[in-house]
């Protein structure tokens, strides 16, 4: 058997490759091996044809069992250090043929008798039974030359446990059958792969705010394989299809419901009679009969050859390769320009882009991302006409370094920033504040809708320490529900922030403020407004003269419903107390006599008794007067309330 050598591989960011190998085959079968934790990809997806003649008859390939597993099924087992012992051992009753130095021997292996310890190996005694001389024969094993296998399934058994200790634990061979006589076999397969990775160079010759360079991108990528790439088509691919692990290699068996057999009446046979045709008709079905059986007919259609599913111009021309990236579909392709070569065990770095393009520096902050300092930042469009996979940059500046950044995953014509440095000679600071300022008050029965705005404000304080100008852009939040007022229009506006450009002199501080506010609303009642907060709103304007007078004067309403409660409040604790004269003196009344002193002091109590029932009278007027007073003060509430 021979193998096939990797001649294109593509290269996913999510641990999957897309491998295809070719080559010229002579014979019937091809192997190739694999991890065992490969085989599921490799059964999903491997696909093998053949290109100017012959086909692919089959593929098989190793089952999942372990290597001990299947040395158990051979009927011969040999051990490490003494395997012809074991195997005379295990041939018993099996045609052989022997030498020895003085004769030559056939017959039926008896069986080895080991010798005592004290004797060496080679005194272990062979027996063979000679079936035309009907005797038995001992030989000693160090006599022994050479031995022959002549029972067919002895040495097919040897065989088979020879290749099957070849096979190492981990790995699992895949042999593709095809016709006899010589093909051009291709066979590709997906199997998991290291991630590739990409870093990228921004070279420029100059150091100023607005600067050419050339963006320069490296793939990376492992041979991971048991094997040496040679003159390789390399293919990295950005985007992530979809993919997952399937188990199609180890056995399954699903579990099937036992069904109980039942006991029944054996039925007995039934005939019908067959109907009486006439002797012409009769003879018919006897000569077509024979007809299908004769030569006259067509002969049978030869054996059927297999269908060649995938053709070359379908899989291994379908995509010409002539640039050094290509969009196919929802992914973007780098397309390695030439073939590579890794070693086994080795890694390496491929050019996959490269493209002049000016950009421009920009000082921005961002206190959430970076407090106190600006960070210097790359700006530049991606006119490359590939897609930027997401990897580290170095940036290089007037032959010197000058510091490192993360490109995202950027598509043609996609704006990047690459925020490389920190300007430590700018120094910003914050100074958050916020406030409630009063928008609108609205009357509706007897209830005040106010309206406030909620603001948030923040001031912006840029210091300057460099021995020239700058101008630094503000990465101001976006907060929810919040607009921008009395700021000028941000320069840009991103997903959560809006971006103010403010400029310093040199060694010069230049400030900032950025304010947003929400409209709040809730809702009170007039009775609970004081007359100051009145005389605020309208010294604010947010109420006229008018509709002042007239709050004011339904307030003063308020104030006299308050003052007449007050009243009835004092009515009903005289009320009280008078109860709890009375309760008293009714008990002293009933352990007094009507005659003497004691007589003298009860006309003094009924006397008492009857000037608190007058209070009372007098409290209950009063009461009758105050709740009168209430609701026409309540009617002149309502009318006042209604002309708003």
């Amino acid at each position: 058997m021979r193998t096939l050598p990797i001649v294109k591989m593509t290269l996913y960011k999510h641990g999957v490759g897309f491998y295809q190998r070719r080559g010229a085959v002579e014979g019937e079968t091809v192997q190739l091996t694999f991890r065992k934790d490969e085989m599921n990809d490799v059964l999903k997806s491997l696909t093998a044809f053949t290109v100017g003649g012959g086909q692919v008859t089959g593929v098989d390939y190793d089952t999942p069992e372990d290597k001990e597993a299947l040395l158990q099924r051979s009927s011969i087992q040999l051990s490490d250090d003494a395997s012809l012992r074991d195997l005379l051992r295990d041939v018993r009753g099996r045609a052989v043929e022997v030498k020895t130095p003085t004769q030559e021997l056939a017959g039926l292996a008896v069986g080895v008798d080991l010798p005592t310890d004290r004797e060496p190996m080679a005194a272990t005694l062979l027996s063979i039974y000679l079936p035309a001389e009907k005797r038995v024969l001992s030989l000693r094993l160090g006599d022994l030359l050479a031995l022959t296998l002549v029972d067919a399934r002895a040495a097919a058994d040897l065989t088979y446990f020879l290749e099957t200790s070849l096979t190492e634990e981990n790995k699992r061979a895949v042999t593709v059958r095809v016709t006899p006589g010589s093909a051009d076999l291709v066979v590709s397969y997906i199997a998991p792969s290291p991630t590739w990775r990409v870093s990228y160079r921004l070279v420029a010759d100059e150091a100023g705010d607005t600067a050419k360079g050339l963006l320069q991108g490296w793939g990376l990528f492992d041979n991971t394989f048991d094997e040496d790439l040679e003159n390789v088509e390399l293919t990295f691919v950005a985007g992530m299809p979809v993919s997952f692990v399937y188990d199609l290699y180890t056995p399954f068996t699903p579990e099937r419901p036992v069904v109980q057999e039942q006991a029944r009446t054996v039925a007995a046979p039934i005939e019908f009679d067959r109907a009486m045709l006439p002797a012409a008709e009769m003879a018919a079905p006897v000569a077509r009969g024979m007809m299908a059986l004769g030569a006259g007919m067509p002969a049978a259609p030869a054996p059927m050859r297999m269908a060649r599913a995938i053709s070359a111009a379908d899989l291994g021309e379908s995509t010409a390769v002539a640039a050094t990236g290509q969009t196919q579909g929802e992914f973007f392709n780098y397309v390695v320009a030439n073939p590579v070569t890794v070693r086994r065990g080795r890694s390496a770095m491929s050019p996959i882009l490269q493209s002049s393009l000016s950009y421009r520096k920009e000082r921005i902050y961002n206190g959430r991302k970076q407090p106190v300092n600006p960070v210097i930042t790359a700006r530049f469009k991606n006119q490359t006409g590939l897609t930027l996979e997401r990897g580290p940059l170095t940036v290089i500046e007037d032959g010197e370094y000058a510091g490192e950044a993360m490109v995202p995953f950027t598509g043609p014509g996609a704006e990047v920033y690459l925020a490389y440095a920190v300007d430590l000679g700018v120094k910003v600071t914050e100074e958050p504040s916020s406030e409630r300022v009063l928008s609108s008050v609205n009357i509706f029965r007897g209830m005040l809708s106010v309206q406030e705005y909620d603001i948030q404000r923040v001031s912006y304080r840029v210091e300057n320490n460099n021995a020239r100008g700058v101008t630094v852009t503000i990465e101001h939040r976006q907060l929810p529900d919040y607009t921008p007022f009395e700021t000028p229009d941000p320069a840009e506006t991103t997903a959560d922030a809006y971006r103010y450009p403010v400029s310093a002199d040199a060694h010069a501080v230049a400030t900032f403020t950025a304010q947003q506010r929400r409209l709040v609303a809730r809702r009170e009642e007039i009775r609970n407004q004081k007359l100051a907060q009145l005389q605020r709103w309208l010294r604010d304007k947010v109420l006229d003269d008018k509709t002042f007078a007239a709050l004011q004067k339904v307030l003063v309403l308020y104030d006299q419903i308050a003052d007449l409660e007050a009243k009835l409040k004092k009515n009903e604790a005289a009320r009280q107390e008078i109860f709890a004269q009375q309760k008293t003196i009714q008990g002293n009344l009933g352990s007094l006599k009507e005659s003497g002193e004691e007589g003298q002091l009860r006309a003094r109590y009924v006397r008492t008794l009857n000037q608190l029932e007058d209070q009372l009278a007098q409290t209950k007027v009063s009461d009758d007067e105050l709740k009168q007073a209430i609701e026409k003060t309540r009617a002149e509430i309502d009318a006042a309330l209604a002309a708003f």
